[in-house]
């Protein structure tokens, strides 16, 4: 059971300067880290921002490559440890380690618009009811015709999906790209940590139905950019095939679609 020290919703709507923890899982990273953290030590922001790196039984560099990076820029960096691998257990131990008062999640593959936390920051300012915030994710470096496809076409299939989704009040929210407050974390008790993948819709469904749907905010401007290593991995077809069978296995059949395959390629 977590505890809270704070009132975190009074907070997020009083003039007092609000703490905003950005949580990111690594395993063997070395790779991708380095961008991902300049995009949040570049944060044009008025709250405070501190990062958390989780190293989940990393066996290279990722540790130094953070270490160096939040030297060069200032960031605030806290660095913890999950050996037992598994990406719903590293953002757990990442989240519980957050001192913010709204808990960002992010993937270590990924990089951010420098107003990105300004602009979750604002959605929680305007409406007291928010208690989950999430936006889409694009996929850079696609190589040959899957970075053709995916270029032209996923912008609207990810639409499509998402307003599907949120018709049936099944939220389409992405690790890489979603925020929630300290207070509704702690009540729906974090992660899944069961989980092997779909940790991050696994909880905005749990969030949804504890506050209502109507306190998960949808904003299709809050976009990031998310590496396509695993569909450079796979090729286009086996990918959508392989997340498809696994979110029916899990959200229908309500079994475990086993190990996630780690790709970790240069992005």
């Amino acid at each position: 059971m977590f505890r809270s020290t704070i009132n975190t919703k009074s907070m997020l709507h009083t003039n007092d300067r609000i703490m905003v923890s950005v949580a990111i899982p690594a395993y063997n990273e070395e790779d991708c880290i380095a961008d991902c953290l300049r995009s949040i030590a570049r944060q044009q922001t008025s709250a405070k921002v501190e990062a958390i790196v989780c190293l989940n039984a990393c066996t290279d560099h990722t540790a130094h490559v953070a270490i160096k990076v939040a030297e060069e820029e200032g960031l605030d960096l806290k660095l913890v440890d999950e050996p037992l691998k598994g990406i719903a257990r590293a953002r757990q131990r990442a989240f519980e380690e957050a001192s913010g008062d709204i808990i960002v999640s992010a993937d270590a593959d990924s990089q951010y618009p420098t107003n990105w936390i300004e602009r979750i920051v604002a959605a929680f300012d305007r409406n007291q009811r928010t208690a989950l915030i999430y936006g889409p994710v694009y996929f850079s470096r696609i190589r040959g015709v899957t970075g053709t496809v995916m270029r032209y076409a996923y912008p609207v299939i990810d639409f499509v999906i998402t307003q599907f989704d949120r018709i049936t009040k099944h939220p389409n929210v992405r690790g890489p790209n979603f925020a929630v407050d300290r207070e509704t974390f702690e009540d729906v008790n974090g992660f899944n940590v069961a989980l092997e993948a779909f940790e991050d819709n696994d909880i905005a469904w749990r969030v949804a139905k504890l506050r209502g749907h109507r306190a998960l905010h949808y904003d299709r401007h809050l976009a990031v950019h998310s590496s396509a290593r695993r569909y450079n991995y796979y090729g286009l077809w086996k990918a959508v095939h392989y997340y498809t069978v696994g979110y029916f296995k899990t959200f229908l059949l309500k079994k475990n679609m086993g190990k996630f395959q780690d790709v970790r390629i240069s992005p």
